[in-house]
């Protein structure tokens, strides 16, 4: 009897493991920009795009930072 229910518990837990391990996740999560008319840069899926990435991120940055810092100025007239 002992014997039946460890196989069991060891099959629940193989499946849950499979269940976990197996599935590939969904990478195409698609995130609304925050008010911006700027296009949030998408992550890239291989090591090869970092590069073009950082220099996406970059542009992304400064191009927000100089929206914020013209609606101050439009705020403090």
């Amino acid at each position: 009897m002992r014997l039946i229910l460890m196989l069991a518990a060891l099959l629940i837990v193989g499946l849950l493991l499979y269940r976990q391990i197996g599935e590939v996740p969904d990478r195409a999560l698609d995130v609304p920009a925050a008010d911006s008319g700027a296009e949030v840069p998408r992550v890239p899926q291989r090591p090869q795009d970092l590069p073009v990435f950082e220099e996406q991120m970059h542009e992304f940055m400064q191009d927000a930072g100089e929206q914020r810092r013209r609606q101050l100025d439009a705020l403090e007239r």
